[in-house]
Parts: C-alpha cells; sequence; structure tokens
C-alpha cells in the first residue's frame, strides 16, 4: 500500500513538471489559486500553499482598477473572500504569496460574478472523477473547451476523502479548469472514505457549501441561486431521518414563495433512480425525500453513483446520472422503468437555462454527442436522438426533437482555460492510472 501511494506521488509529480503553465510546479503553491461561493457580488478565493505564507488577492474588473484583499496570518491553507463587486461582471485575478517584497505571484485566473437578473446561463455537470487520473484528465480536458458559468459536480471526486495523496491528485487534473470556473460540488461517499471524519472536514475544507451572501455552511448541505434558478446541494449518504430532510423541507417551502424563481434543481450523489449496479438510493424512497422533491416542484435531479451516463423520469421527477468523469465504467444492470437512455461512457453534461426552458446536451470525452434534449419548467423530456454509439442501451424517450424547447446559447461564459494538456503530462497520467490499477483498487474504490 505504501508501495503504491509513493509511486502514484512521485508520478503525478513529474506530470506537474511537465505540465506547461501549471502553478503546482511554480513557487509556493500546492493547489489553486481556485474559485468558490461565487455570487453577484461576492467571491472566496482558495488556495494551499507549501509552507505558512500571508497572501494578497488582486481582482480586477474592467475598469483596469486592482481591488486587493490581504490575509496577513501566515497559514498554509488560505480562504479569502473578496466582496464589492458588479453582478454580470468579468474580473481577472491573482494570489501573491509571501512577504510583499520577494511575493510569489499565481497564474491569472478569471472568473464572471452572477447575473442579478433573469438572464440565461450554461452549467457544466459531471462526476464520479476518481480512480484514473488518464480518463479523469480526457473529461477535464473537453470540458476546459466547454464555456460555462460556472459547474457542478455529482461527487466523488477521490477514492477516499482521508487521503491527502488522493486530493492532490484531484487538484493535478482540474487546477487550472477550477482556478477559472467556480464548481458547487455535492458530498460523494468515497469523500467520506478512510478515517472517521476526516474526509468529510477535508470536502468541507475545499468545497463547502455557502450561504446566498457566499458564508461558508459547517455542513454537507446547501443551496444557492443563480439567476432564476436555485439549486439544492444535498449529502444522499445521510439518513434522511433528521437534520438535513427538515432543512430541505423549509428550504424548499421557502423557495415556492421566492421571487422571480422559475427552476429547482437538486444535486445529489446517490439518487433516487438509475439502471446501473447501484440502483436506486433507498433512503429517498423510504424516507420521502422523493415526495418532498417532488411537492417542492424539483425540476431535475442531478446525480452520480452509478459510473455512466443515464436519463430518465421517475414518479414525475426528471433525472440525470452523471458519473462519468473518470472512476471505472458500470455496464447497464437492470432495465429499470425509468430509464430512457443509459450509456457507459466517459462524458460530462451542458445544462442550458433560458427564461422557463433547460436544454440538455450529454458529451462523451471525444466531444461527440450521445444525445439533445429539453424541457420546459414543470414539462415532460423532449429529445432528439444525435447518433447513438457504442454502450447505447435504450432510446431517448420521445422521437420529436425537441422543438420549442431549445434555449439560447448566450450566456456570460468563456473558456478561458482552453487547450490541451502537455503530451508529457497525459502520458505520465496514464502512467500513474497504470500504477494504481496495476496495485489494486480493491473494494473500496470499485463502489
Amino acid at each position: 500500500m505504501r508501495l503504491r501511494r509513493k509511486l502514484t506521488l512521485t508520478l503525478w509529480a513529474l506530470a506537474s513538471t511537465f505540465a506547461a503553465g501549471n502553478a503546482f510546479a511554480a513557487g509556493l503553491f500546492a493547489r489553486g489559486p481556485f474559485l468558490q461561493s461565487l455570487g453577484k457580488t461576492a467571491v472566496t478565493i482558495k488556495l494551499d500553499l507549501l509552507t505558512p505564507e500571508p497572501v494578497t488577492v488582486e481582482v480586477t474588473g474592467p475598469d483596469g482598477v486592482a481591488k486587493k484583499v490581504e490575509a496577513t496570518d501566515p497559514r498554509r491553507f488560505h480562504a479569502v473572500r473578496v466582496e464589492g463587486l458588479t453582478p454580470s461582471t468579468a474580473y481577472r485575478y491573482r494570489v501573491l504569496a509571501g512577504a510583499a517584497a520577494t511575493a510569489t505571484a499565481s497564474e491569472e485566473g478569471h472568473f464572471t460574478t452572477a447575473p442579478d437578473d433573469a438572464r440565461p446561463f450554461k452549467i457544466v455537470t459531471y462526476g464520479d472523477s476518481r480512480s484514473d487520473p488518464a480518463a479523469h484528465a480526457a473529461v477535464i480536458r473537453a470540458i476546459e473547451g466547454t464555456p460555462s458559468d460556472f459547474l457542478l459536480h455529482t461527487g466523488d471526486m477521490v477514492a477516499i476523502g482521508a487521503e491527502e495523496d488522493d486530493w492532490r491528485g484531484f487538484f493535478e487534473v482540474e487546477n487550472k479548469l477550477l482556478r477559472d470556473r467556480c464548481v458547487f460540488a455535492s458530498v460523494g461517499n468515497h469523500e467520506l472514505a478512510g478515517e472517521k471524519g476526516v474526509g468529510a472536514a477535508t470536502f468541507l475544507r475545499y468545497f463547502a457549501t455557502a450561504d446566498d451572501a457566499g458564508k461558508d455552511m459547517p455542513k454537507l448541505w446547501g443551496s444557492f441561486r443563480w439567476s432564476n434558478a436555485r439549486f439544492f446541494l444535498l449529502n444522499a449518504m445521510d439518513a434522511w431521518t433528521g437534520e438535513e430532510r427538515a432543512w430541505l423541507k423549509d428550504e424548499l417551502d421557502r423557495a415556492a414563495a421566492e421571487p422571480g424563481l422559475v427552476h429547482r434543481i437538486a444535486v445529489l450523489h446517490h439518487g433516487p433512480y438509475s439502471s446501473g449496479p447501484h440502483g436506486g438510493n433507498d433512503r429517498l424512497h423510504e424516507n420521502g425525500v422523493t415526495q418532498l422533491l417532488k411537492d417542492g416542484k424539483i425540476d431535475l435531479i442531478v446525480a452520480g453513483h452509478d459510473h455512466a451516463y443515464e436519463r430518465g423520469t421517475g414518479d414525475g421527477l426528471k433525472y440525470v446520472v452523471s458519473g462519468g468523469a473518470g472512476a471505472p465504467l458500470y455496464p447497464r444492470k437492470k432495465r429499470s422503468p425509468e430509464t430512457a437512455v443509459y450509456e457507459s461512457v466517459h462524458h460530462f453534461v451542458e445544462l442550458s437555462f433560458d427564461g422557463d426552458k433547460v436544454g440538455l446536451v450529454a458529451k462523451r470525452a471525444s466531444g461527440s454527442v450521445i444525445e439533445k434534449c429539453g424541457f420546459a419548467a414543470h414539462g415532460p423530456w423532449e429529445c432528439e436522438k444525435a447518433g447513438a454509439g457504442p454502450g447505447t442501451s435504450a432510446a431517448p424517450a420521445s422521437s420529436a426533437g425537441p422543438a420549442g424547447i431549445q434555449t439560447s446559447s448566450a450566456c456570460a461564459c468563456s473558456a478561458p482555460g482552453s487547450g490541451s494538456v502537455p503530451t508529457g503530462a497525459v502520458g505520465l497520467a496514464a502512467m500513474a492510472g497504470l500504477v494504481l490499477a496495476s496495485a489494486g483498487r480493491r473494494s473500496r474504490r470499485r463502489r
């Protein structure tokens, strides 16, 4: 076990050295800076340093004026909140680490604040990125070239949340992407694996949910508003008999009266429906959570856990399973009546929001399209077939094209980090994957 970890760490270190422009390979930065809690007027910049140092975050707007926020307490981990920003505005930023006279600068990052009106927007969702760094890197390269306002991760970022090496590997692959795009993440069972409490604490350190003002919440669940949609990030591994269930009911009740709110999206790792080996999350059914979601007018459930792409409708709830961002792929296990499409493939999903319309494009890591779908708020799926690939197990629910459901392609987004990873880094990442595979992931990495 120790040998496998040492080999993995060595290969990842070599890969980062070959990755041109990667902040991991320069100066004091161990990981980051990366974006969190991005809102209309503020953002949090997080980073890990190799040694305890003070930092200064510089954020520059379109007027060329830089806003500086200092964190003078020397420490390795920093979470710096930058406030007083303007909605729907593009900014660039960098972090200076160390004493002012000899400070080391990070690479420049970019972000656009959330809108304060109901304008169109686009997101990318992906999940289960653990265990295979080469496959993970392939998906992330495709996402880097796909514009979006922010990212949704459905959980299982790493194989063991209590293992530092696993988080190091995750950030090696996603550092550039997360520098320029905020990821909102739901916790997976693998984030909670390992020494009790360590995985959860590490997840919250990096990806804590935040309230609408951007304040980190010490819970494995939360919600946030973007344009005319509210996203509910849930801890699927909860027993669903206590605090989280009560919070969800109250939050859905509050959303019912929220001005201008059109869409409600639930994001959780193990969802209520799946035709994969794990199947649906029984706790959600047994404790009435699926009924809560239905009564709360949830438009879409976005989940992971089974390592495939799946789309369907269960009990009147539309859902997508996106668990193909790097983990070992799963074949279809059963013929669930809820399932419309199932494909065992590394992939990601684009979701576009425009008024009461939502558009979906599911793409393989190669960039080829699995399918295109859409729906109007609280309406059924309408899909067009876009060339079935290997592993497709079912046809889309409707042969009719999503006429009238198409959303605008406009968004406040760009792909500032687009571009390929240098061949040397990919080759070494693949070697790391082979080392891990040969050492064996054992049962804890297969579920």
